[in-house]
């Protein structure tokens, strides 16, 4: 099949998943001949605006952003795994090109079920889970609710029990914004050019209400319960400032990674991609002599 042709099927599977899921504004059909490989990914009330890409047998990775971020921050990633596997990152709801949430509900339990909505209608079932950021508490609590599902947990530089966060959410909507700026100037210390500039971008079209609702994720302290109810595998990267959430279950590997800022995906990609890949590794083959049992 050619990667056109890829395309086009993804393009009508996601048609299908908005019918499905019983969306109101579903995907609109790509043009003949269309090359862009950003999709519009149906949940339950509008969309979220993403890029599925990559063919092969490998287990499907998909990845989170966190507090005003989109799926750019993870090109990459995206770039490095979509050879032998799809891997999808997406805008969640609020942030970057994704649609408004009706209703402003941002909360956590929403965005897990955006999550569960989109690996449905992708059919990544399998799928290994990547959160960076408050993006972690959303991998989580999703693998905590279906660990069967969830082959494996990448957690980068993940956001738990924050005070920072707390003050700033509670803030009066005219000062939040300039409030997230300069925590996030804190947070990009010791970040790379490229990257300052991406995530300042990246936070300046984030929807004030979705940047609160993450900020209350980063703030709350639920990421260790949700690790706690998941069985399976689980990998922390994080950069050598970031404070890692506790406490930690036995069986989590914590790797530190040489240098960088909480942006570690950009930051520091080559060494994110390289224990990506060992942690995948072991994955698939699991996921091979399964497949050979059935």
């Amino acid at each position: 099949m050619g990667l056109g042709q890829t395309r086009t099927g993804l393009a009508c599977l996601l048609a299908v998943g908005a019918v499905v899921l019983g969306c109101a504004h579903p995907p609109p059909a790509p043009a003949l001949g269309e090359q862009t490989e950003e999709r519009r990914l149906a949940v339950g009330e509008g969309w979220l605006q993403g890029s599925a890409l990559g063919l092969g047998p490998a287990v499907p990775l998909t990845l989170v952003h966190g507090v005003g971020g989109n799926h750019h921050l993870f090109d990459p990633q995206l770039v490095e795994f979509r050879p032998g596997r799809r891997v999808l990152a997406f805008d969640q709801r609020g942030c970057g090109a994704s649609a408004d949430a009706p209703g402003g509900e941002y909360d956590l339990e929403t965005r897990v079920r955006d999550l569960g909505m989109v690996l449905d209608a992708l059919r990544f079932d399998p799928v290994i889970l990547a959160g960076h950021g408050t993006g972690a508490q959303v991998v989580a609590r999703y693998a905590e609710r279906n660990p069967t599902r969830v082959f494996g947990l990448v957690l980068i530089d993940p956001v738990s029990g924050n005070a920072e966060a707390a003050r700033i959410a509670d803030l009066p909507d005219a000062e939040l914004r300039m409030a997230v700026d300069r925590w996030l100037d804190t947070l990009l210390g010791q970040a790379a050019p490229a990257t300052r500039e991406k995530v300042h971008a990246s936070v300046k079209v984030a929807r004030v209400p979705a940047m609160r609702a993450m900020l209350m994720d980063a703030a709350g302290t639920d990421l260790a319960g949700s690790l706690a109810g998941y069985p399976g595998p689980v990998l922390v990267l994080a950069a050598p400032d970031e404070r890692i959430p506790g406490p930690q279950r036995a069986g989590i590997e914590v790797r530190r990674l040489s240098g960088g800022s909480h942006w570690s995906p950009l930051d520091q990609a080559a060494e994110v991609n390289e224990a990506l890949k060992r942690f995948l590794q072991p994955l698939d083959a699991e996921a091979v002599r399964r497949r050979k049992e059935e």
